[in-house]
């Protein structure tokens, strides 16, 4: 009996350095290809007036404990070109919306029901940059709003790397690795069609537990966005509190 486990076991391995030896000789061959890929979709999508990605996310947490857990939220990003968008964080218990129209940025957490809003120059970047650079507001999918995606995503990159395809949900996409100094990036840009990436997945390095952010994005390029969707108005017994500016 130890014997046919022994030989299932060797079997195993073979066909695992076989797979294996396969993957590396795909990633060696097709390694040059990575950044003109990140270089079409980025075109892409600076190309869209107005789009909607929706996604389904999943973050990984700690627990005081040291376990690592996953919590499943429904993200949406509505961009209408060139200073409208909005940005939603749906879960089980809370909804959090952050709107940006004619140079007010507003973010409102439903539960809590409390908001905090400010003037910004106008223009989606410049709402970009204040959410992720001055208040640090933790939301991935921001980054497709840039008009150079590719670029934004680069920036700071030590290596760049096509690791091949992927199966997801039934269409082939091309898997890129971005490797920076604090986190790996990994994105699938569709093989056929619109290079519009349908997965991304960012893993923070230095944290305990590496803990990943992973989404599974669907496009949306047709549909009208009405301009109201993107315009917050408070309610009346909503509590108004200040962003909290990064030092």
């Amino acid at each position: 009996m130890f014997g046919t486990q022994r030989r299932k076991s060797m079997g195993l391995t073979i066909k695992v350095m076989l797979a294996a030896g396969a993957f590396a000789a795909s990633v060696s061959a097709q390694e040059p290809d990575a950044r003109a890929l990140l270089s079409r979709m980025s075109s892409e999508i600076a190309g869209f007036e107005s789009f909607i990605i929706r996604g389904d996310a999943y973050t990984d947490a700690r627990l005081a404990a040291g376990q690592i857990i996953e919590h499943a939220s429904e993200v949406t990003l509505r961009v209408r070109r060139p200073g409208m968008l909005r940005l939603t964080n749906r879960d089980s218990e809370n909804t959090t919306n952050m709107f940006f129209s004619g140079g007010v940025l507003s973010v409102y957490n439903e539960s809590g029901n409390f908001y905090a809003q400010t003037n910004i120059p106008e223009g989606i970047e410049s709402a970009l940059d204040f959410a992720l650079n001055e208040v640090g507001i933790d939301a991935p999918l921001l980054d497709f709003v840039a008009r150079d995606l590719s670029g934004h995503l680069l920036e700071g990159a030590e290596e760049v790397r096509h690791l091949g395809t992927s199966l997801i949900r039934g269409a082939v996409y091309d898997h890129i690795a971005v490797r920076a100094p604090e986190v790996d990036l990994q994105i699938w840009i569709a093989s056929e069609g619109r290079p519009l990436p349908g997965k991304l997945a960012i893993s923070s390095k230095w944290e305990s537990g590496s803990p990943r952010f992973v989404v599974f994005l669907s496009w949306d390029t047709e549909s009208v966005i009405p301009s109201q969707s993107f315009t917050f108005t408070p309610p009346e017994d909503a509590t108004e509190i200040e962003f909290l500016l990064d030092p």
